[in-house]
């Protein structure tokens, strides 16, 4: 900026002096033309004046070079034109004009120079202050290697000594004490034991204590048996199952009385009533005389512990029976099913009891005899239900 201002007050001095010197004729400048400045740009009229003046003849190879930056150099070339040739009468100014010019441009001189001034004051203004900035940012580069300052040491000193005085703080006086809290409830009796006296040994009662039943646990009974099928077990049962329309089986006892809607069955039941708390499982298999069929199935069961020696249970699992294939007994048909049971154990003594219970299985399909569907469902499947009863011996 101040470059820019230094030249504008020269080229106003300039122009005084060229307005007070003699005119004198001189030769017309060479007609220039400027490769660079096409028709049409914006600052065409501008270049094409300053040329026919003679003050701008362009570069030896014709171009005017309009972006680059004008060096000292130039400027003094541009100003010797103009002081030498009185250039600006040949641009169309008369010499009143040129006249009324100079002397605008000596008024605002001394403006200029004090613009100038205060440019100068302003370039010292920014130079001091860079050159603060600098010392800061050396400043700031000699703490971020390391070094300890001085002002750093005392902080740190500082914040020691603040620390240890808090450490020694002494601790204040006790506090009343509060008030007692209620007492609590007492603890479980003690085991049964004997006192002495003498030479009599009698036996101390144990105070009564309140038990809680938990399902699934055992739970006794005023004649001392447990009132739910416990631990692992096995059984046998007998029974009978439904058998519709084209599955009827022969009558066991009477064979001359022809077939009947159902079928007897024997089989025999392996398990565990407590896998989980009141959770078993059991496997069960059956065997049915009438179309030789035999059915094996795996269940979960549920015990519902009524607190007596009578023991509910329900149960759900998938099973299979294999039986004479429908329309050739030489062959064999196998048919799965899911089975739902209900039934109830009755506590014998601690190892014995006795069960009856009804199961209902739903075959998928209806391949042997030994489903006892209908032969109408031959290819659906359906439901079959049946009742065993049997004895349970628990170990």
């Amino acid at each position: 900026m101040r470059k820019s201002l230094i030249i504008a007050s020269t080229l106003a001095l300039s122009l005084g002096a060229a307005s007070a010197q003699t005119t004198t004729t001189t030769a017309a400048p060479a007609q220039v033309t400027l490769s660079d400045v096409p028709a049409g740009h914006w600052a065409k009229d501008a270049v094409d004046v300053i040329v026919k003046c003679g003050l701008i003849q362009g570069f030896p190879d014709g171009t005017f070079r309009g972006n680059e930056n004008l060096t000292r150099y130039q400027a003094a070339l541009i100003f010797y034109r103009l002081l030498q040739s009185g250039a600006m009468s040949e641009c169309g100014m008369s010499q009143g004009d040129m006249t009324t010019v100079a002397n605008g441009m000596q008024e605002v001189s001394t403006e200029l120079a004090a613009i100038a001034s205060r440019v100068t004051d302003l370039e010292k203004l920014s130079a001091d202050q860079q050159a603060r900035i600098d010392a800061l940012e050396a400043k700031i580069n000699g703490m971020g290697d390391g070094a300890a300052t001085a002002d750093t040491a005392a902080l740190t000193a500082r914040i020691d000594a603040l620390e240890a005085a808090v450490r020694n703080i002494p601790a204040g006086p006790q506090g009343p004490a509060g008030p007692v809290g209620p007492q609590g409830p007492a603890g479980p009796a003690g085991a049964a034991g004997t006192t002495t006296t003498g030479t009599v040994t009698e036996p101390v009662t144990p105070a009564p204590t309140t038990g809680t039943v938990v399902i699934g646990e055992p739970v006794a009974t005023d004649d001392g048996m447990m009132n739910t099928g416990r631990g692992l077990y096995a059984g046998v049962a007998l029974g009978a199952k439904s058998a519709m329309s084209g599955s009827e089986c022969l009558n066991t006892l009477d064979k001359n009385k022809g077939k009947v809607n159902y079928c007897v069955t024997g089989g025999v039941v392996v398990g565990s009533s407590n896998v989980i708390g009141p959770v078993g499982v059991r496997v069960a298999a059956d065997y049915q005389p009438g179309w030789n069929a035999i059915s094996g199935d795996v269940s979960a069961t549920y015990d519902l512990n009524t607190g007596s020696n009578l023991t509910p249970y329900v149960g759900a699992g998938l099973g299979l029976t294999s039986s004479q294939k429908r329309g050739n007994t030489t062959q064999s048909g196998t048919d799965i099913y899911a089975n739902a049971l209900l039934g109830v154990d009755y506590r014998i003594t601690d190892s014995i009891s006795a069960f009856v219970e009804g199961n209902g299985k739903y075959y998928l399909s209806n391949n042997g005899y030994g489903t006892g569907l209908a032969a109408s469902d031959a290819k659906t499947g359906g439901f079959n239900f049946g009742a065993k009863a049997g004895v349970k011996f628990y170990f």
